[in-house]
């Protein structure tokens, strides 16, 4: 496994990808995708720079990303989904908020190995805080832009329930859903900026049902520092994201998403708080 992920090698992939971004966001042109979703040339450009790095079936390296996904056969994708090394990237995660320039966008990279989700890191390049796994350990990188980036263990803060402190939610969920906590909330349609926000303490917890590579940077940093991901029947998420059917993974119109929505939080107590304030509408 550990051949596969190396932080050195993934942090300085996210630089670039960073670079990238910041390089681009000056003179933006967003396009409609077909399912409505937002998509710019700096998503193209980052995606063709990880797939030069990790799409590399010759080698026993693939990759499954936003924006490549639909170029690949069935044959490439099974391949892909049954492989022990399957890095699993979002070059910007946030590209809405990214147009307009709200900074709580993102890169995710999660590695996936037999159909296990065992690695992830996520970057945030306008504060420049990247948070990545290795062996277990969840470690904080602060400045990759600059000459000297500092890369410490992960000192994580984990809020006690509270209404003072805000949720993050899916656009989805702000749409839609019925809430009667009094939390304030945030929709700003980013995986990242939630799972960031999160982590630092900046947010109580989280709650969604995104796509795959959504949340493949993301998931396992959160279960390496004790986070709870839990579901409305009281289940846990399962890494084993082939086995377990947490994704549709088949072809059809709902293809890579989570099959059902999930909950974020510090412990299983607040988890619980949480899904009890929240009335979800039917799954779609």
């Amino acid at each position: 496994m550990y051949a596969n992920w190396k932080i050195d090698t993934i942090l300085e992939i996210l630089k670039e990808a960073g670079r990238i971004a910041l390089a681009e966001s000056s003179h933006l042109s967003p396009e409609l995708k077909p399912d409505h979703s937002i998509v710019t040339a700096a998503d193209r450009k980052i995606e063709e720079m990880l797939a030069a790095h990790f799409d590399r079936p010759g080698c026993g390296s693939y990759m499954i990303g936003e924006e490549s996904v639909e170029s690949k056969s069935e044959e490439e994708l099974s391949r892909a989904l049954q492989s022990s090394c399957c890095y699993i990237v979002d070059p910007i995660d946030g590209t809405a908020p990214y147009a307009i320039g709200l900074p709580v966008w993102g890169c995710s990279i999660g590695l996936m190995e037999h159909g296990v989700l065992t690695e992830g890191a996520i970057y945030q390049p306008v504060p420049d805080v990247a948070c990545i796994t290795c062996r277990g350990t969840v470690w904080v990188a602060k400045g990759l832009q600059t000459d000297a980036p500092e890369v410490l263990p992960l000192e994580t803060v984990k809020l006690p329930w509270s209404p003072a402190y805000p949720l993050a939610i899916s656009s989805k969920a702000a749409k839609k859903w019925q809430l009667k906590f009094k939390n304030q909330v945030f929709a700003w349609a980013c995986c990242v900026g939630d799972y960031a926000a999160v982590l630092s303490g900046k947010m109580l917890g989280c709650f969604h049902a995104a796509k795959l590579w959504d949340i493949a940077g993301g998931f396992p940093l959160l279960k390496n520092v004790g986070f709870v991901l839990r579901y409305q029947d009281g289940s846990d998420f399962d890494f084993n994201i082939v086995r377990s059917g947490a994704f549709f993974l088949t072809p059809g119109e709902r293809r890579w998403y989570h099959a059902k929505t999930i909950v974020i939080a510090p412990d299983e107590d607040i988890a619980e708080k949480i899904w009890n304030g929240i009335t979800v509408a039917e799954e779609e």
